[in-house]
């Protein structure tokens, strides 16, 4: 592992951007910089898996746009007008069961990815264009207006000595105006987008982001930060979500301890894993509750 701290290499400095998407994940930052991805790799697996996820750190380093994620994307192209645009495969090349597997249909799919746009399906872009519409239809209850003049805004700043990224789906100039992030998932209920905040650190996201954008625009507040889950399946529901007070500080914090770990293994060019040794594991405690009361429902049945 090269330890590339100092690298002299010309960047963007601290500001906002306008940047294509390839660019930013290739890190367009004057040194390795810090993003919500890697902050989240930080805080809950480790140091050296960060720096395998690192374009500007690992040698080895080879994104992988999975087409998992196409529809997320033209759901972003749609609804900011911005980012890779998508376009319909032609029906013609798919196999009867809407697939891509001959070579032709193959060769198709590779040249208009290599050109930055997203194949999809006829009944997948008219599902996109619903989603578009109704997200539409709730920013605007909330008071927020989509203008692609706005839309993936990239914030770069040095925060604690370290030089920090964030790629922003929408944040208007108007200081009232929030930032708002959009997630495409199967389930958008209170309750499994709850889930989805824990489990997929979203808190460490809203931290890092309002952090960023702060010290790059020298705004003396955070901006407030919504986020809306809308299921990629009809009837394309969407909840949007502000995170509590609590939430947030706690995301601001472990955003703090990711730049903290990021620059100290920058500055030694170390990048440990997890610790070493035997652990001992304990079930969470909600399992062992369930366990016990489950046992205790047992007893009394049987009594």
């Amino acid at each position: 592992m090269n330890d590339i701290s100092q690298d002299p290499a010309p960047g963007l400095q601290e500001g906002l951007h306008r940047l294509a998407a390839d660019k930013y994940h290739a890190d367009p930052c004057p040194g390795p910089s810090l993003s919500s991805t890697l902050a989240k790799v930080l805080v809950t697996r480790s140091p050296l898996h960060a720096w395998h996820a690192s374009p500007r750190l690992n040698p080895d380093f080879e994104r992988r746009d999975s087409k998992v994620f196409d529809i997320g994307r033209a759901a972003h192209r749609s609804l900011l007008g911005a980012g890779d645009d998508f376009v319909e495969f032609p029906p013609d090349l798919r196999s009867p069961d809407g697939g891509i597997r001959t070579k032709e249909a193959k060769a198709k799919d590779a040249e208009l990815r290599a050109a930055g746009l997203t194949p999809l399906k006829t009944e997948e872009i008219k599902a996109i264009e619903e989603m578009s519409g109704i997200a539409r239809r709730r920013l605007a209850e909330l008071g927020v207006e989509i203008d692609p003049a706005f839309a993936e805004r990239v914030a770069i700043a040095k925060i604690d000595g370290v030089w920090c990224r964030a790629m922003l789906d929408h944040v208007a100039d108007d200081p009232a105006a929030p930032i708002f992030d959009l997630k495409t998932c199967e389930d958008a209920s209170p309750e499994a987008v709850q889930r989805a905040i824990a489990t997929y650190g979203y808190d460490v996201q809203a931290g890092h982001y309002r952090d960023v954008f702060r010290a790059a625009t020298g705004e003396p507040d955070f901006r407030r930060f919504f986020f809306g889950f809308q299921e990629k399946k009809r009837p394309h529901e969407m909840t949007l979500v502000e995170l509590s007070y609590e939430t947030l500080d706690i995301g601001h914090r472990k955003a703090a301890r990711a730049r903290a770990l990021w620059g100290s293994c920058l500055l030694n060019g170390t990048w440990p894993g997890y610790p070493v040794g035997l652990h001992t594991v304990d079930l969470p405690a909600w399992s062992a509750a369930a366990w016990f009361e489950r046992e205790s429902v047992e007893q009394s049945l049987s009594a």
